[in-house]
């Protein structure tokens, strides 16, 4: 594409807005790889966000070079793991293999289930205590306060009237 010039100078026009940041995709792919996120990367590379996602958008190559570097840091650690685990380290067999297969190798919860009767349970409370239990079937009140009606606005102690300074 010809840039235009102007008639009166020879020099180009130049174009509007800022310059767009290249990033060395090795080097996204490689921090992928070490497991940062896009926000990571960005601090990483001194650029902000929104150049990260701008780049993700506008180009499928930065888009999969981090996918690429996901995949391979996934893939180192997976390695290893599994080295870990074949060469006797129990930790790593029990973690793989509860990872690999849950079904056979999840940790077992054991549910009971219990219905308890409260009727029994009480008669055979009462039979226990035996004649200490009394049949007295009425409420006793233990420091009751008088209420009064909410239109009056009145305390229903003297005391208390005083103390809240009316």
């Amino acid at each position: 594409m010809e840039q235009k010039t102007p008639k009166k100078d020879n020099k180009p026009i130049k174009k509007v807005g800022r310059k767009r940041i290249d990033l060395d995709l090795e080097q996204v792919e490689n921090l992928a790889s070490r497991g940062l996120g896009t926000t990571q990367i960005a601090r990483a590379l001194g650029v902000s966000w929104s150049t990260i996602d701008r780049s993700r958008k506008r180009s499928e190559d930065f888009e999969e070079a981090l996918k690429r570097g996901q995949a391979r840091g996934l893939a180192q650690v997976t390695n290893s793991l599994f080295t870990s685990a074949t060469d006797g380290n129990v930790t790593a067999q029990i973690f793989y293999l509860k990872n690999q297969d849950p079904k056979t190798w999840k940790d077992r919860v054991e549910n009971v289930h219990a219905t308890i009767n409260l009727n029994e349970v009480l008669t055979g409370a009462k039979e226990r205590i035996g004649g200490q239990v009394t049949d007295n079937k009425e409420a006793k009140i233990i420091n009751a306060v008088k209420s009064i009606p909410a239109a009056e606005g009145q305390f229903p102690n003297k005391d208390l009237k005083k103390k809240k300074g009316g």
